[in-house]
């Protein structure tokens, strides 16, 4: 969890002006835990800020590298705005001179339509597919390389301290013991051939933003301007390109049956919600097919990605302490998305990892494929 800032319109002023930019207004938007985010309506209209109080210039620097080029590449991702610096973020500066507090990132405002998992159907989940098998073969000329935080050994690191929380409690002892488990299986380590490259690492539907309404969708489909925006790629990284599609395969296609609407329930595989879950792989594979040797391995990365999620929902979530707003002067506002359920619950994962154990490996394969 990064630092908290106070930061309100004087400093967003200062930060404006390394753009040529008047502020107009700052609205505080509560959603995320890394940085800060706000909307800033300037004299050229509304923008996305982020504020990153901690973060390395090297990560800022990774990120705007990589924005850039997808841009250039014609994924749909926000811009990101060139400072008078020729960079794509701002230091702000802190109370000892040479030294600074946060790096601010300034985008492009989308007023896009954030979904949960169980709103996003097929035809949503065949685009997010083919969203991420873009930006798969975009980053595929790209040479910059940075190691993720969702790697096995990072889950394993975390692990092994969840125990020095203060919140810690000897009923969780059961769970961690599974999720060590998990890690040790002998298929993770086989992973390090698969195809690799700069992957999202974190696309969930909060960082999927659609168009707006059904007649807005309509027009849509009739110009150049269609399909959802890819956001945050803060935590985008070096990966195999497998893992980045379970990832989205277990965010976006296994809502649990308990907030499912409907008398009927679709058929699943294992957890997976199976129409959207093929729907997924077949709009990915429209733009990059999966090697025979990744369809071996998805069975062994899904169970991955729940240990994966209950771990991080786990110390980020279950033990940490209640976080207090920030006091700044900026009006606030509810996040893009604000009333959409997502799942924090690391029990959620536990479950999914359960749906697993009864589903064998080949049936999961076949039905996918």
């Amino acid at each position: 969890m990064a630092d908290v800032l106070a930061f309100g319109p004087e400093a967003a002023e200062r930060l404006l002006r390394e753009y040529g930019l008047r502020l107009v207004s700052l609205t505080r938007i509560w959603k995320g835990t890394i940085s800060q985010n706000y909307r800033v309506t300037t004299d050229v209209g509304p923008l996305f800020l982020r504020v990153s109080p901690g973060r390395a210039v090297a990560d800022a620097e990774f990120e705007t590298q990589l924005t850039w080029h997808l841009l250039s590449h014609g994924l749909r991702v926000p811009a990101l705005f060139q400072a008078h610096n020729r960079q794509g973020y701002v230091k702000l500066p802190g109370p000892v001179k040479g030294q600074f507090v946060a790096l601010g990132m300034l985008y492009q405002w989308v007023d896009g339509e954030e979904l949960c998992d169980t709103e996003l159907d097929e035809a949503h989940a065949q685009e997010v597919g083919q969203l991420l098998g873009q930006l798969h073969l975009c980053t595929s000329t790209l040479s910059l390389r940075r190691e993720g935080i969702y790697t096995p050994s990072h889950i394993r690191h975390r692990l092994r301290d969840i125990v020095r929380n203060p919140r810690w409690t000897e009923d969780l002892h059961p769970t961690l013991i599974r999720l060590q488990t998990e890690l040790d299986a002998p298929a993770l380590r086989r992973l390090g051939h698969l195809p690799s490259g700069i992957g999202h690492c974190d696309l969930f539907p909060d960082n999927i933003l659609f168009p707006k309404g059904k007649a807005r969708r309509k027009k849509a489909r009739h110009s150049t301007e269609h399909g959802p925006w890819m956001i945050d790629l803060e935590q985008a990284a070096w990966t195999p390109l497998l893992y980045d599609l379970v990832v989205s395969l277990l965010a976006c296609a296994s809502p649990l049956p308990s907030v499912e609407s409907g008398d009927v329930q679709p058929e699943r595989v294992g957890p997976l919600r199976l129409a959207s879950a093929r729907a997924m792989v077949s709009g990915y594979q429209r733009m990059r097919l999966l090697t025979d040797d990744e369809w071996t391995a998805l069975p062994a990365l899904l169970r991955f990605c729940c240990v994966r999620f209950a771990t991080t929902r786990l110390t980020d979530v279950h033990l940490r302490e209640p976080v207090q707003p920030a006091t700044d002067s900026a009006t606030e506002q509810p996040a893009s998305g604000a009333g959409k359920v997502h799942s924090k619950d690391y029990r959620d994962y536990l479950w999914r990892l359960d749906q697993l154990d009864e589903t064998s490996s080949e049936e999961l394969i076949h039905k996918l494929r």
